[in-house]
């Protein structure tokens, strides 16, 4: 199939996990033989050439990189279908290799002349008020200008505005703006579907529903409610129920997902399905090597002194931060030598410090702030034991990564990856005193760790890309479907 999916990030641009799930997705998609354009409001020239080049069914439109229609028109390259299942980690990692061979200069002038960055015209049926409208038209030809006629680096550099320094309600439009311009001129033929992601795709799905009869499907990572409960943004819910109302069918990622969305947004159940994510192979290939080059794993664990405990994700409510350094003050009543460590940030990391602080336990705690994604493998791979005490958590795939890696791990039962797990210890994320007790248990006794790394690691290679891209395809054809009347 031929897919024009509405993204938001993409590796090496990463601030969450929506750019984990979205490449898993796409190289999942991609390894099965389908085509697709991947729709973003920023995303380096230079870097989207390598990965194309990598990945000859995938093209990347971004303001810095235009959509080029005679990527999506070629024929489906068996040699890289033949060889998807030889290619281990992400797409991302693959680029290194073809990171030596740059054109950007030619291509850079070639790629302006396929298509505009924007077709301006369309600013009109934004919703946008006069002057708004005004001032992103101006911006978007001047950065248009600049980026034809300048190396990105300095335009990177330059104190001036660009999509990626713009405000997020911004940068939706833009992406609104970049998905009607692929599909000018005729192009709405080059696709079968339009696969969105989350709540900054509805005004592009919103504008694209006017003006193509393509069926859309609305993939649901998260919602505003599991970010921020009843007291979220009203005004990001009130955009989240009329989207989930207009796309064709709607992917939950879980089927706690699926509850939010019929119980606190009125979508009838019958039109959502349940895709789960997968885990990233780079980690299962990461455990391999490990394993390698600890052969003498046991000696050298029962001669460790200080048991780690990691968290790893954003530092929002979300998240439950306060109930990881909660659980660790009793755990350490219990177990004094072990150590915490915190990886990511978010708007609530200064009290996460502030009440780690209150209960004297800080120096028991190591914050690492944001990390690139290898820097988290690693930090990963130095664990003794994960907990994700989430409050409300659509998936979790940071608990399939960690499993990957040979990590006991404890989960909070109000997340969608624990519907799917056998191996791994479950609790509520408000019972800090059994949590705890979870995470003695799990440094002292070494039966129950071990049962559970040799059973979780077979049990996470259940979860590949693959598997959930076939499950998007049945999605793709049952909406199809539907939507030409059966």
């Amino acid at each position: 199939m031929k897919i024009l999916m509405l993204g938001w990030e993409f590796p090496p641009l990463i601030s969450g996990g929506l750019a984990t799930a979205t490449e898993g997705l796409v190289s999942g998609l991609t390894r099965l033989g389908h085509q697709i354009a991947l729709v973003l409001p920023h995303f380096p020239h230079e870097t989207a050439n390598q990965i194309e080049e990598v990945n000859p069914h995938l093209t990347i439109v971004s303001p810095e990189h235009p959509f080029n229609p005679e990527r999506i028109r070629r024929p489906v390259d068996e040699t890289f279908v033949a060889s998807a299942g030889t290619r281990k980690g992400s797409l991302h990692a693959e680029i290194a290799t073809a990171a030596s061979r740059k054109q950007a200069g030619a291509q850079s002038l070639q790629a302006a002349d396929i298509l505009s960055h924007y077709e301006t015209a369309h600013i009109e049926s934004l919703s946008l008020s006069p002057e708004e409208k005004q001032t992103l038209r101006r911006r978007l030809a001047e950065y248009q200008a600049l980026v034809a006629g300048t190396d990105l680096s300095e335009v990177t550099a330059a104190n001036i505005w660009t999509p990626l320094r713009s405000e997020v309600s911004e940068q939706t439009e833009i992406l609104s703006l970049l998905a009607t311009d692929v599909l000018r001129n005729k192009h709405e033929s080059l696709f079968e579907v339009i696969h969105a992601h989350d709540w900054m795709s509805l005004k592009a799905i919103s504008n694209i529903k006017g003006c193509s009869s393509l069926p859309v499907v609305l993939h649901v990572h998260s919602t505003e409610f599991d970010r921020a409960g009843l007291h979220g943004n009203q005004k990001i819910q009130a955009m989240e129920k009329l989207g989930f109302h207009i796309a064709d069918r709607l992917v939950a990622v879980s089927n706690l997902t699926r509850r939010v969305l019929t119980e606190h947004y009125g979508v009838p159940s019958e039109k959502i399905d349940v895709v789960y994510n997968a885990s990233n192979l780079a980690h299962v290939k990461n455990r391999q090597e490990h394993r390698q080059q600890t052969a003498g794993a046991e000696t050298k664990e029962n001669q460790k002194e200080s048991p780690l405990i990691s968290f790893v994700g954003r530092v929002t409510y979300q998240k439950g931060p306060a109930y990881f350094v909660q659980s660790a003050h009793r755990a350490l009543q219990l177990q004094p030598d072990l150590r915490f460590q915190v990886v990511g940030t978010g708007d609530l990391l200064p009290s996460m410090r502030q009440l780690a602080w209150e209960l004297g336990i800080l120096d028991k705690f190591t914050f690492h702030g944001f990390q690139s994604a290898k820097r988290v493998e690693s930090l990963l791979a130095s664990s003794d034991v994960f907990v994700m005490p989430s409050v409300s958590e659509p998936f979790g795939i940071v608990a399939l990564e960690a499993m990957a890696q040979d990590i006991p791990i404890i989960i909070s039962k109000q997340s969608g990856v624990a519907e799917c797990l056998m191996h791994a210890l479950k609790v509520d994320f408000w019972d800090t005193e059994l949590m705890a007790d979870r995470i003695v248990n799990l440094v002292r006794r070494n039966r129950l760790r071990q049962e559970l790394r040799r059973h979780g690691s077979r049990e996470v290679e259940r979860f590949t890309w693959e598997t959930s891209a076939r499950r998007c395809v049945d999605v793709y054809m049952k909406t199809a479907s539907y939507k030409h009347g059966k």
